[in-house]
């Protein structure tokens, strides 16, 4: 997969437990969401003092706050916590079923109750910016979203101030369907180029047979991103050569 050996801690988990697993907030993230097309959303390139290695995001925590699983460098087969304007942070367990347990025991898992899609979407609307984004995050927790709801998302992809809330809006809209791939192309031209590349890759997800990936890779083309085009380009010869098979395809 991408020319990379995962753990066996974690391969062990996934042979004996499965893709995917409960834990506090939301879980933990599945292989299964990124397997096939993801290159700047799965796997994630984490700066650790002088050194730099490429890891899988196994816990969301909105935005762009995640933890990570190294799969290269010194530390593979360890997890660190990344964040916005942040050092990322070595977990102290030295493999990845450690780290689930003691992940497990310090939570309470039964937690708070859910919130439902009409006090979020209030939510939605207040000056805070981490409000906002964990409210994005927990609707993409719901069962299913209103038409208005998914509108709402839909203009905070494009037109929220917070580039952290775009990037938490991009993802909820892509595991909702090729109904919203008009706002994902639409946010490949975001200014904040990780909100960019991640519609990009939600756009081939979704809708990669389609004249919308080809309006998406015109989109990238025209930012001056240069990794973004990078990515974009080596999707597009991966989709021509049979490597990526999109909704859609043949």
């Amino acid at each position: 997969m991408h020319g990379i050996r995962l753990p066996p801690p974690y391969r062990a988990f996934l042979s004996s437990v499965g893709d995917g697993g409960v834990g506090p907030g939301y879980g933990l993230q599945g292989l299964s969401r990124w397997r096939s097309v993801e290159l700047p959303g799965g796997l994630a390139r984490v700066e650790l003092g002088d050194a730099a290695a490429t890891g899988l995001r196994v816990v969301d925590a909105g935005g762009v706050e995640a933890t990570v699983l190294l799969v290269t460098g010194p530390h593979s087969g360890r997890l660190v916590d990344v964040g916005a304007g942040v050092s990322a942070r070595l977990r102290p367990e030295e493999d990845f079923l450690s780290w689930y347990a003691a992940w497990l025991e310090s939570a309470d898992l039964p937690g708070v109750a859910p919130r439902g899609e009409s006090v979020l979407v209030e939510v939605l609307s207040t000056a805070d910016e981490a409000e906002r984004i964990r409210a994005v995050h927990e609707l993409g927790a719901l069962d299913a979203l209103s038409d208005d709801t998914v509108g709402l998302v839909g203009s905070l992809a494009l037109r929220d101030p917070s580039s952290r809330v775009r990037y938490q809006a991009v993802e909820l809209l892509g595991e909702l369907g090729d109904e919203v791939v008009g706002v994902l192309v639409g946010a490949v031209r975001d200014g904040k180029r990780s909100v960019g590349r991640r519609a990009l890759v939600h756009v081939m997800r979704l809708a990669g047979a389609t004249p919308a990936w080809q309006e998406a890779l015109g989109a990238m083309r025209s930012t001056g991103d240069d990794v973004g085009v990078r990515i974009a380009e080596d999707l597009e010869s991966r989709r021509l050569l049979g490597a990526v098979l999109p909704p859609g395809g043949a």
